[in-house]
């Protein structure tokens, strides 16, 4: 059963269905942001992972956590092995989101904002970051954004920089298996042993 830790993809998807947890967790990555309500698609309790069909010929995904907040849609992917395709993953999953959310007929302007956000148990980028974050932006100009709505946040357990609050540092931290260190990581502790049972 050590196996299944908090960062065990499924036990991070079983736990994270929790709306108070996983508001919590949007509220540490975002300080100052006020999460008042979030839901998650129709069929995401029979299933944690959310299997999202774009076509006939298109290749499907499975997202971890897909959640939809008032005004944004978040998928929340827990990345435990390194993985090279990650840049092209996310993008992948920014389009799978729109095409589930954006219903035939709607304006392109009814697009929230969506996040795609890698909890990453290594440092994909080797720079020691806890946190990267890219958004389009104009090359000529890096002032200019493209103001697409689209966000890439990766999170790295591993990381050595003073970048992030203590509260993500400590969920960090925690989902590195450095063990409980505030109100918070023991609530999901305490979310991933009851899963066990």
């Amino acid at each position: 059963m050590t196996k299944y830790k908090f960062s065990n993809k499924l036990m991070f998807a079983l736990v994270m269905q929790d709306e108070e947890l996983c508001a919590e967790f949007i509220q540490r990555l975002f300080p100052g942001k006020k999460v008042k309500s979030i839901t998650f698609p129709n069929d995401i309790q029979i299933t944690p992972e959310k299997t999202i069909v774009t076509g006939v010929l298109s290749k499907s995904v499975r997202l971890d956590v897909l959640f939809e907040g008032e005004a944004e849609v978040y998928d929340i992917e827990m990345q435990v092995e390194t993985e090279p395709e990650l840049p092209k993953r996310s993008r992948y999953y920014h389009t799978s989101m729109d095409t589930h959310f954006l219903k035939k007929g709607n304006p392109y302007k009814d697009l929230k904002p969506s996040y795609v956000i890698f909890i990453c148990t290594f440092d994909p980028f080797g720079l020691g970051r806890h946190i990267y974050t890219f958004e389009n932006r104009c090359s000529e100009d890096i002032a200019l954004t493209l103001n697409d709505g689209t966000v890439k946040i990766i999170l790295n357990t591993k990381g050595t920089l003073d970048d992030v609050s203590p509260e993500m540092k400590r969920l960090l931290d925690y989902v590195d298996g450095k063990g409980v260190s505030d109100t918070f990581t023991r609530d999901l502790e305490e979310a991933v042993q009851s899963a066990r049972q």
